[in-house]
């Protein structure tokens, strides 16, 4: 279940356990009772728990089956038990154990599923919401929060601090009750090893908070017999007994953080004290920059984002919500799952359960978060009656002026004292249910306190009363926007989100400042950038922002790489709005665009509107689409003008017979990648026989398909591609008898690395590659060739006249060069040639070397030997290297050399004339460079690479001098 946000604000928090603070939540709850107090510790559990509420709560998705129910209980320790005199922190730890399962129990038994009418009350394990949580980078699903509190590093150590993120009413406010819920009732194995468990709420809690005060004024009894001091030992004793639940750092009563003024709780989360306590921490994306900082969090750390509902979810939380009625819950799917903004919004449970009470009205739908929560305002107000004489308006902005000065005061004021509002619209907002009022306590002192339902509710009133200000006071509006973007705008984002809501005026201006203060962080990729797009897309302007705001991001190359669904239904609606609104002038701005690349984007509608927009990018001359949806779409709605086309990455194995015809109209194509898409041999001979009336088709990469066996179904179509010089063949299971087909003459480069060549198979095919009379570079890195195959290779290479690269990197050759070096005397043309990783001994490296010397025309400008163990052995080959005059770079980083060896390099190279780049990086050289950097000093205009040789300061002083 999802509850709204707690009444607890700056410190304050309510006197009791379950008070209604929140059952008038959005008054998209139950009507009327909207004034109620705390002063009871521990009520009973009907009038304990806040009602299902639009800021975090609803029905729910939950198979598991409901918990029987246990009374809340009497105040103070719910079993009270004999003192133990000798043991006054043990006893504090018992009896606060009992009070918090007592306070959890009554807090989370029951809540409201229909808050807007009747007075329908479920078991929080009836209606409990499934969340999705996703771990990390590598994005890993976890299967429950067990998952968080099981991580260890890998040392095997716990890792004992989490951080959890996600947007607003995404439920990380459920998810920490659900948590302390399941704690108090023993039903989380993992949850039984804490002797306590502190929900704490950070609205309520300054940087200078103490952890023990703040459990004393959220959690426990005004009348508690706890004794804080004793509590607070037993506590520091036994750290890992305690589980600190800390909910909202973004709404933490401080926005500007000093670490002088750290209390316990900041303490804990930077590692000061208290190591051995768990720690997990919600907050908002906004915010997470700041809490992951060198002030506060720092590795080891769980980051998990909270991802609110999958589509399932979404669907069976649909379907219970509008039981009894399936033609309305089927036409509410519908509608949602037609829409890219509405499924995106959909998987916040708080936006979900307003979605379902809108639709119950009206069968209707907005199509902006906007509208959505305009609507929502207005449905509060309609229940109660107050809707009429333009009342709503007025009150929004009179209330949205103090919530404007709370977001922005130092504090970040999330809580208000009565003489803040005008008397009779703070009555309206009352009786609609926007603001709740609360008896609540701080250090023994009670009032009352008036808060807004959910966080998002503040941000959408004082974007109200900002709107007002554009026409009844620019100026003043100009200031408030400035002060916006200087404390940070990413800080503001729903502010900034609904103040453009369907208000062009404002939307324009708050563009022209984003274009102003912002400029060199606009981008498609940028944070700043999506949020500015997000704001055009909500103002739904018929008005294109200022010029150069466009220019930011319609420039030459555009990137749209990993954006989720609501960014791409931002960067669509703004590249649609800038085509369609330019066709009088020729679309001059993606006319200007020459490359794009769509990169892990798996939505076929938002396909479907690129290919709309590409139309506009006539002189569109370069794409990459990688792990995209509807490859067919995007090409057929191509410019036909497209000369380089890169695919790779895409799974489209079995289907290129739907969609290779399309690559017919790119008559100027150069360049075709198809690479890691699961081709079959099939698919690859439908390829090549759509690419043969493409007459400039120069380059084909295919790496990464497994191919093997299958040569003989498409090297006859791709011999008809006459263009073609640039084969990529690497890592396609290709074997002997595949490349025996390869009647390519036009070939000019070939890559067949990482595929199984060798075991003395190479006589098979190596006839056919020396018919590739154009063949000028050839890689065969990790083929599994042996020394008698590279005889075999280089017998057949040696008549090839323009070959000039040869890569022969990590393939076992150690101990070989006897068999086969001999025939390199015959490339004439060799330039470059690449033996990384190849196993090879100092003596291989001399046979080499003097081969190499023996060139009948000495054009060798490239030598790369790294990955060999040549330690000790310079004293063998160096001086077959000083022959090699036409050298320009030397490779010999991880060689495993030593001081001696780096000497005898050093003086054979000095004779080099064309020499000018030399890598020795990763050899252990450490305390070695008296021995060698005056020869180094003698290599002119050398560019030398000494990275990571353990050098210590002693060398590098040697070096300095050296210089």
């Amino acid at each position: 279940m999802m509850p709204t946000q707690d009444a607890e604000r700056q410190g304050q928090v309510a006197d009791g356990d379950c008070a209604e603070t929140q059952d008038q939540a959005l008054a998209l709850r139950r009507p009327g009772n909207q004034d109620q107090t705390t002063d009871d510790a521990h009520a009973s559990h009907h009038s304990g728990h806040p009602s299902v509420d639009i800021s975090e709560n609803p029905p729910s998705t939950s198979q598991q089956p409901p918990t029987p129910h246990v009374a809340s209980g009497a105040q103070g320790c719910s079993a009270p038990k004999k003192m133990k005199l000798d043991s006054p922190a043990q006893d504090a730890a018992d009896c606060c154990e009992g009070e918090l399962k007592s306070y959890y129990r009554g807090k989370g038994s029951f809540v409201k599923v229909l808050p807007w009418e009747g007075d329908d009350r479920k078991h929080i394990m009836e209606i409990y919401t499934k969340l999705q949580l996703i771990l990390g980078k590598d994005r890993v699903m976890l299967t429950s929060y067990d998952n968080i509190l099981q991580l260890k590093t890998k040392e095997g150590e716990l890792i004992l601090i989490a951080v959890l993120t996600g947007l607003a009413g995404r439920g990380k406010t459920t998810l920490f009750d659900k948590m302390a819920y399941d704690w108090a009732v023993g039903s989380s194995q993992v949850l039984q090893k804490y002797k306590l468990v502190f929900l704490l709420k950070m609205h309520a809690l300054e940087q200078s908070s103490d952890l023990v005060d703040a459990v004393f004024d959220q959690l426990l009894a005004k009348d508690t017999s706890i004794e804080r001091g004793a509590l607070d030992m037993f506590i520091k004793k036994s750290p890992g007994k305690v589980l600190v639940l800390l909910d909202g750092f973004d709404e933490l009563m401080t926005t500007s953080l000093c670490e002088s003024s750290f209390g316990s709780i900041l303490e804990i989360l930077s590692g000061k004290v208290l190591r051995g306590c768990t720690v997990l921490v919600s907050t908002r994306h906004s915010h997470i920059d700041i809490l992951v900082s060198d002030k506060l969090v720092q590795e080891p750390f769980t980051l998990v984002e909270v991802m609110g509902f999958s589509r399932k979810d979404v669907t069976e939380y649909v379907n219970k919500f509008f039981k009894g009625e399936p033609d309305k819950a089927k036409g509410l799917r519908k509608k949602i799952t037609s829409s890219s903004l509405l499924s995106d919004l959909a998987a916040s449970p708080m936006l979900l359960l307003l979605m379902c009470v809108l639709w119950k009205e009206d069968c209707t739908l907005p199509e902006t978060m906007s509208r959505l929560y305009c609507d929502g305002v207005l449905y509060i107000f309609k229940r109660k009656g107050l809707d009429s004489k333009g009342e709503v308006p007025k009150v929004m902005i009179e209330i949205g002026k103090v919530a404007l000065h709370g977001l922005l005061s130092p504090d970040q004021s999330l809580s208000f004292k009565e003489s803040d509002f005008e008397p009779s619209v703070l009555e309206l907002a009352l009786k609609a249910g926007i603001l709740t009022r609360q008896r609540v306590r701080k250090r023994l002192q009670t009032h009352n306190s008036f808060q807004f339902i959910h966080k998002t509710f503040q941000e959408f009133s004082a974007a109200a009363y900002l709107q007002s200000l554009l026409e009844a006071d620019p100026e003043e509006f100009q200031k408030i926007l400035n002060e916006i973007m200087s404390k940070g705008a990413i800080r503001f984002e729903y502010l900034l989100h609904f103040c453009c809501g369907d208000n062009e005026a404002c939307t324009y201006e708050i563009l022209k400042v984003f274009q102003v203060r912002c400029q060199k962080k606009l981008s498609f990729k940028s944070k700043m950038g999506q949020l500015a797009l997000h704001c055009f897309f909500e103002g739904q302007s018929k008005r294109l922002p200022p010029e150069e705001f466009i220019q930011s991001f319609i420039t030459d190359e555009i990137r749209i790489h990993r954006h989720d669904r609501h960014c791409l239904n931002s960067v669509i609606y703004f590249v649609k709005c800038v085509a369609e609104q330019t066709k009088g002038s020729g679309n001059k701005y993606l006319a200007k665009v020459r490359k794009l690349y769509v990169h892990f984007c798996k939505w076929t509608w938002f396909i479907e509107e690129l290919g709309v927009t590409m139309c506009a990018m006539t002189n569109l001359n370069a794409v990459d689409f990688r792990d995209v949806e509807d490859i067919a779409k995007l090409l057929k709605d191509l410019p036909n003008l497209v000369r380089e086309l890169n695919l790779s990455g895409n799974n489209l194995g079995g289907t290129a017979a739907l969609w290779c015809m399309h690559l017919q109209q790119f008559k100027s194509l150069t360049k075709l990648g198809l690479g890691i898409c699961s081709l079959n041999g099939q698919d690859i001979k439908h390829v090549a026989e759509s690419l043969r009336d493409l007459p400039n088709l120069f380059e084909l990469n295919l790496f990464g398909n497994k191919l093997g066996g299958t040569a003989v179904l498409w090297c006859t179509d791709l011999k008809q591609l006459k263009s073609l010089t640039k084969l990529a063949l690497h890592d396609c299971s290709l074997n002997g008898q595949d490349i025996k087909h390869f009647d390519l003459p036009n070939l000019v480069e070939l890559s067949l690395s990482g595929n199984n060549l060798g075991d003395d198979t190479a006589a098979i095919w190596c006839m056919q590659i020396k018919q590739l009379k154009s063949l000028t570079k050839l890689k065969l890195v990790n083929c599994s060739l042996n020394g008698q195959d590279i005889k075999h290779i280089a017998e057949s290479l040696r008549d090839l006249p323009n070959l000039v690269e040869l890569d022969l990197s990590h393939n076992d050759l150690g101990g070989t060069t006897a068999l086969w070096c001999m025939h390199l005397k015959q490339f004439k043309s060799l330039t470059k040639l690449d033996l990384r990783g190849c196993s090879l001994n100092g003596q291989d490296i001399k046979q080499v070397a003097q081969l190499l010397r023996d060139l009948p025309v000495p054009n060798l400008v490239e030598l790369d030997l790294s990955g060999n163990n040549l330690g000790g052995t310079a004293a063998l080959w160096c001086m077959e290297i000083k022959q090699l005059k036409s050298l320009t770079k030397l490779v010999l980083n991880s060689c495993s050399l030593k001081g001696q060896d780096i000497k005898h390099v050093a003086e054979s190279l000095r004779d080099l004339p064309n020499l000018v780049e030399l890598n020795l990086s990763h050899n252990d050289l450490g305390g070695t460079a008296a021995l060698w950097c005056m020869e180094v000093k003698q290599l002119l205009h050398l560019r030398l690479n000494l990275g990571y040789c353990n050098l210590t300061k002693q060398d590098k002083k040697h070096l300095l001098k050296s210089k």
